[in-house]
């Protein structure tokens, strides 16, 4: 079975209505996107997933807001509210039929330490993706031992892994977090950075080694490769139409993706495939 192909969104081109940008993103041969289902935009991203249906898209991935992660680990008001949240989208998700939700473990510098709190809200929501069928997947970010810790404590086949190449380069350089949690992944996050600071480049225009990504990538045979980068035409440089940045983003990712799975099939004969995936 063939890996389908995915991009964020929104990934720029603001001006351009939502209809036309997810019609140009399956005519340039994706096949699905991911979206954010945002609080206080819910109903915007109920309207948002019935688009994607109409334009002839699908979504096996959506995103749990970011902004106030660090609650998960307070006891508190706070807490509580992200607890219900996330229990919330799972459930209306669930009801969509949406494989993953992809969730971080940490904000920035302001998280607590990791501690019984967070594995008790993140208890509850596994039980409820548990209940409505979908995967809960952790996106490595700063801190890796975050995730660790929610793993060590938490044992069920619903909370898996979100792979963030970009993460990865920039933030924990030396720690390869897919090394650690890839046998746990379900879904990931693709694109490009020069290893200071999280850009959200298309794959191909930082420092990342992509070759590499890929061929780790290709051995897990993944039910879908999904980009996450940004279109922000740099000042002084010449701006992309919307076609233009898609048909880019879709050949590099069918290129690389090509170049890894013809490596692993010549690896077919050698024993020992472990040089592939560490």
């Amino acid at each position: 079975m063939m890996s389908s192909l995915g991009h964020d969104f929104p990934f720029g081109f603001s001006h351009i209505s939502v209809l036309d940008r997810l019609l140009a993103v399956k005519a340039a041969g994706f096949d699905d996107v991911m979206i954010h289902w945002q609080e206080e935009d819910r109903m915007d991203a109920c309207r948002r997933f019935d688009q994607i249906m109409k334009a002839g898209l699908c979504i096996h991935t959506v995103h749990f807001p970011q902004e106030t992660a660090a609650d998960l680990w307070r006891e508190g008001e706070a807490g509580d509210r992200l607890e219900a949240q996330l229990i919330q989208t799972l459930r209306e998700t669930g009801e969509r039929k949406v494989a993953h939700l992809v969730v971080h473990t940490t904000r920035r510098l302001i998280t607590p330490p990791p501690n019984e709190t967070g594995v008790r809200r993140l208890s509850h929501a596994v039980e409820a993706a548990e209940k409505y069928g979908v995967n809960i997947a952790l996106e490595n970010t700063r801190f890796l031992s975050y995730n660790q810790y929610l793993y060590d404590h938490i044992s069920s086949p619903r909370l898996g892994f979100c792979y963030d190449c970009g993460h990865a380069n920039c933030y924990t350089p030396g720690q390869d977090p897919f090394a650690r949690f890839g046998d746990k992944m379900v879904t990931m996050h693709l694109h490009d950075n020069h290893g200071k600071e999280d850009e959200h480049l298309l794959i191909g225009e930082g420092s990342i080694d992509l070759p590499f990504v890929f061929r780790r990538l290709a051995a897990r045979h993944p039910e879908s490769y999904n980009l996450e980068s940004r279109y922000y035409p740099a000042d002084g440089a010449r701006a992309w139409t919307l076609e233009e940045y898609l048909a880019t983003a879709v050949a590099r990712l069918r290129g690389y993706i090509a170049q890894a799975e013809n490596d692993f099939r010549a690896e077919d004969g050698v024993e020992d495939k472990r040089s592939i995936l560490l």
